[in-house]
């Protein structure tokens, strides 16, 4: 639907002579009537409706909620419903409103006449190029339902990814999180406690305690400078991030920084994968690059595979063209020349991007089993020396005292 339609309430008779209620969307009120004439239904009345009811109330959808929607609509449409009710059915079903409008809306466009793929581009958010694309590839080999199974396959697949990196991180972060705070606990709230003691005694106390006193003191006499430069950071970081400074520094960092390898094999091995999925569901080479290169979440990737779109429309093989990309793993290009030779493309790039993500996933899965212990031992082992260094300061000011 263009930016300009606008929105009309309607009361309508639908066949069955069942009155029906709901919004429709087109240029002008003309174009509202056509569009429900063309649902079947005889409208009573029409009304424009102010405001945009398209907007649903509450958070947008996720990707998992997008995910669902799509398999949910893929099994529907393999059991014999058509596309309408099927939408009718899960928008009917929806527990939040964003799900139930995104169903409406759905509906509503398809009965006016736009074409499916278009619809869901417009309305799936930001998965909805890959669910279009693959809607359209679906409709064109005459399995539109297997090509939605796709789109909801590719996206429960990039999910799983998500969840397994966080899995794997979280343990590490939450270690050194919490050693953190026990340091800053014991720094600002029982060193302090000692500080009299070594005043009262006279003595002078052991090297270690005096460190550790001198460091409470300066961070307890500086703690409102360090909560606004805390406050600075983070006001810099969220403008950054706005900005895109933040996201094109991490970017390059990953991709050109000490885990280059399986950052690479994250990004590439996520876009072959998305190349497979839709060239296997008959989406045209082009189409699918191009919304494959959209699809990529790196800034700095996507400027590196950009090119490959305007080479393979040049009529070079898309494997030749990967080879040149910087950084682009070399098994995905080899396996996609062995795709080319064989008529297999598809299938062998999505087999590629899936060894790559495994690939980057076991060795994240190894630091991150290194990592936590080391963790572990290393602030522990920090934290045991701080405490090591306090015993042995109060026992030195308690013998200094007694004597």
């Amino acid at each position: 639907m263009a930016e300009a339609d606008l929105a009309f309430r309607y009361v309508a008779v639908a066949p069955t002579g069942r009155r029906v209620r709901g919004v429709v969307t087109a240029r002008d009120e003309a174009r509202a009537f056509e569009r429900l004439r063309l649902q079947g239904l005889a409208p009573l009345s029409l009304r424009r409706e102010r405001g945009d009811p398209r907007k649903a109330k509450g958070a947008p959808l996720k990707d998992r909620e997008v995910g669902e929607i799509v398999g949910n609509l893929a099994e529907l449409l393999t059991a014999g419903a058509d596309m309408r009710t099927a939408l009718s059915i899960l928008g009917a079903r929806a527990q939040r409103p964003a799900i139930a409008a995104l169903c409406r809306n759905l509906a509503g466009d398809i009965g006016g006449g736009e074409a499916l793929d278009v619809a869901f581009a417009r309305h799936v958010g930001k998965r909805g190029p890959l669910v279009g694309a693959l809607v359209a590839a679906g409709e064109a080999a005459g399995d539109l339902s297997g090509g939605l199974t796709r789109a909801a396959d590719l996206i429960q697949a990039k999910l799983k990814l998500q969840e397994k990196l966080t899995s794997i991180l979280a343990y590490p972060a939450f270690v050194l999180m919490s050693t953190v705070a026990a340091v800053f606990i014991l720094l600002l709230f029982v060193i302090p406690m000692l500080a009299p003691l070594t005043a009262d005694t006279g003595a002078e106390p052991p090297m270690a305690l005096g460190i550790m006193i001198a460091l409470s003191d300066a961070l307890r006499a500086n703690l409102s400078l360090l909560g606004v430069l805390a406050s600075g950071l983070a006001a810099l970081l969220v403008f950054g991030a706005r900005a895109g400074v933040l996201q094109r520094l991490v970017d390059q960092v990953l991709l050109e920084g000490p885990a280059k390898r399986t950052a690479r094999s994250l990004v590439f091995g996520g876009f072959a994968i998305a190349i497979g999925g839709m060239l296997s569901a008959g989406a045209p080479m082009s189409e699918t690059l191009r919304l494959a290169i959209r699809a990529v979440s790196s800034p700095l990737a996507k400027k590196r595979l950009e090119p490959v779109l305007h080479e393979v429309r040049q009529g070079e093989a898309l494997s030749a063209a990967l080879e040149r990309v910087r950084g682009f793993p070399s098994a995905i290009s080899r396996l996609a020349a062995v795709g080319e030779a064989t008529g297999s493309l598809g299938p062998m790039l999505a087999r590629a991007g899936r060894l790559e993500e495994e690939a980057a996933i076991r060795r994240i899965e190894q630091v991150g089993q290194i990592l936590g212990p080391a963790l572990i031992v290393g602030l522990g082992g920090l934290v045991g020396l701080i405490m090591a260094s306090l015993l042995s300061g109060v026992s030195s000011l308690g013998g200094a005292a007694l004597g």
